[in-house]
């Protein structure tokens, strides 16, 4: 089988996740999530809203994709590639060796606060499907705004200070936006008005040393294979501040083969555009099992 996996970004994430990552996560995995945001680890109960904040998000989202990671791996071939959503990029490059997951979660949060450090004021991000790229490069033009990731030929991410995103709504809706969505994120993520955090990100990868990873992690920027830490991690830092093309990403996937295409989530959005763009490999979802031996199972028996 060949095998390329997909990390999610924000956006998905519920109570369901974080009440499994409190019962699966490794001693090493809970430890380090205890000190990166000791009350919210300690609570018991938690509401969607408490998973949005970057603060608290990252680190929980990096830490749920990991602990499914690490039970699925003996069950899998060695992927022929991984790639990974915004901060999926950060399971991307630590499922294939670039750092130990327990450092990745002190990575996510410092990469968190270093983003939101860079906001002044209400800013986010907002989905525009249904209208092609000069019109919505047009709408963002006017409104103050960058197109922060390209999904499709008709799918795009703004992003910007919040004034912007609002004006921009009303101008996609008027044009004939099939869906217009702000995004559950309070950052103006893939932007330049992050490039301080990417700076500052890039200086905390050099760290760890210089390592052949275990398989290719392709870019959300533009696709590229990096099978280095150092190629891999420049482009982790680089992606904070600078626009995503997942498109060409996916389009990158695709020429390496697969067979089957198994997105790490929370949620099943990589998936649903995979299927989208291509019918060439099987693709599911973690989040579609039930459990993990589920998932396991569905996964040997294509194996």
């Amino acid at each position: 089988m060949r095998l390329a996996i997909l990390f999610s970004g924000q956006g998905g994430q519920q109570p369901e996740h974080f009440a499994q990552l409190r019962e699966r996560a490794s001693p090493e995995l809970a430890t380090r999530l205890a000190e990166a945001i000791p009350s919210i680890w300690q609570a018991g109960v938690l509401t969607a809203s408490d998973l949005q904040p970057n603060r608290l998000a990252q680190p929980l989202i990096f830490a749920w994709q990991m602990s499914v990671w690490q039970q699925l791996q003996p069950h899998l071939p060695r992927p022929v590639c991984v790639a990974g959503y915004s901060l999926g990029e950060m399971a991307a490059c630590c499922a294939a060796g670039a750092f130990p997951a327990e450092a990745g979660v002190a990575l996510c949060a410092e990469r968190a606060k270093l983003m939101d450090a860079c906001v002044s004021g209400p800013a986010g991000l907002l989905a525009v499907i249904g209208l092609h790229l000069p019109a919505v490069e047009a709408i963002a033009s006017v409104c103050g705004l960058v197109v922060a990731i390209r999904n499709g030929p008709d799918h795009f991410v703004l992003g910007g200070a919040a004034a912007g995103l609002a004006r921009a709504q009303l101008l996609a809706e008027d044009q004939g936006a099939g869906r217009v969505v702000r995004l559950g994120v309070t950052t103006p993520s893939h932007t330049p008005m992050l490039a301080a955090a990417a700076d500052t990100f890039a200086l905390m990868l050099k760290a760890h040393r210089s390592v052949r990873l275990a398989f290719p992690v392709l870019s959300a920027i533009d696709g590229r294979s990096a099978r280095t830490t150092d190629d891999a991690l420049a482009a982790l830092a680089r992606q904070i501040c600078t626009p995503l093309d997942w498109e060409r990403c996916l389009g990158a996937v695709q020429e390496m083969q697969p067979d089957v295409v198994l997105e790490i989530g929370p949620g099943n959005a990589l998936v649903r555009m995979w299927t989208e763009m291509s019918d060439v490999a099987v693709a599911r979802a973690s989040d579609d099992f039930r459990t993990i031996e589920g998932l396991i199972n569905w996964v040997e028996a294509r194996a």
